[in-house]
């Protein structure tokens, strides 16, 4: 695939311009999905174990939002890495969506580390 122009600069995949990525990509891809939705389900499990009674703190509930998202964005990398899927329009569109689930992340942890300080 040649190199794409995004904005004025060209991207050439690095796991596709070396020679074909292997299966191991894919099960890594996928041991990450597990991963995140495995932490999720930890935090759900300990949301509603300690905060049953009253309010989750908002922190927990939008870290626990990010990792869902991030698991999501690990879903979707598997369709681009093996480049099933390209276009410009939708390489944008998956790589807003990877700095908002970043992003969603990170703002969960600092409202957490808000709560404690």
């Amino acid at each position: 695939m040649p190199p794409i122009t995004i904005g004025g600069f060209q991207w050439v995949n690095p796991l596709t311009e070396f020679g074909e990525i292997s299966n191991y990509v894919l099960l890594a891809s996928i041991i990450t999905i597990l991963g995140f939705l495995t932490a999720a389900i930890f935090i759900y499990k300990y949301n509603k174990k300690f905060y049953g009674i009253g309010e989750v703190p908002k922190g927990w509930k939008i870290f626990f939002n990010g990792l869902i998202l991030s698991s999501l964005y690990q879903l979707l990398k598997i369709p681009y890495t093996y480049e099933w899927v390209y276009g410009d329009i939708l390489t944008l569109i998956f790589l807003v969506f990877q700095v908002i689930a970043v992003g969603v992340l990170v703002y969960g942890l600092y409202l957490m580390k808000k709560e404690i300080s």
